[in-house]
């Protein structure tokens, strides 16, 4: 299995530097459903049915009420974070790794353990940035939020930007197919 480690940045909105946030929630109409979801919609500061995180947030955010849960699914990646919203004891994360693996949060162990003030809509201890990070093993594939009760909320999900040795094989790789592509073809004529 995955060694991961968990980083929880309270009263923070800064991502951890190298990740690109790939879903920030703000496509969405207030209210409306999220793909991959179950009694999860994407809210904005005027919602009942939960609170924008009080750190990092702007536009709408994502919320998963009470029975409910949203899976997201991205490119392998060593490094997962998001905002997090007035974490609660009844919310659960579940990380999928490539081959099929994973490994499940709840509540506190989303922040690595520390002591929160349970559903708190402003307080540092419940709102700030939470990373998890791959060291070695299988990469993070995705990520499934629920949540018991009312509600779970996250905003700006990001994952790792590939790593400049990544690109340049990338690169190269297009190069040698372009290369072979263009390559001059030989005709054989046959005297009869």
């Amino acid at each position: 299995m995955a060694a991961t480690t968990v980083s929880f940045s309270p009263g923070s909105g800064a991502l951890p530097a190298g990740t690109q946030v790939f879903q920030n929630f703000d496509s969405y109409s207030v209210g409306q459903a999220l793909p991959g979801g179950t009694n999860a919609f994407a809210y904005d500061t005027t919602s009942a049915n939960g609170a924008i995180p009080a750190y990092g947030s702007s536009g709408n955010y994502g919320s998963v009420l009470g029975g409910g849960s949203y899976t997201v699914n991205f490119g392998p990646t060593s490094v997962f974070a998001f905002v997090l919203g007035s974490l609660d004891t009844y919310n659960s994360l579940k990380l999928l790794y490539q081959g099929g693996g994973s490994d499940t949060y709840m509540g506190g162990q989303i922040i690595n353990g520390l002591s929160f003030p349970t559903g708190d809509q402003s307080a540092t201890g419940s709102n700030g940035v939470v990373s998890f990070n791959v060291n070695g093993g299988p990469k993070i594939v995705g990520a499934v939020f629920s949540s018991s009760q009312n509600s779970f909320e996250f905003d700006n999900l990001a994952a790792a930007v590939p790593e400049p040795a990544t690109w340049a094989l990338m690169i190269l790789g297009f190069g040698a197919i372009g290369g072979m592509m263009r390559r001059r073809r030989v005709s054989v004529a046959y005297a009869a």
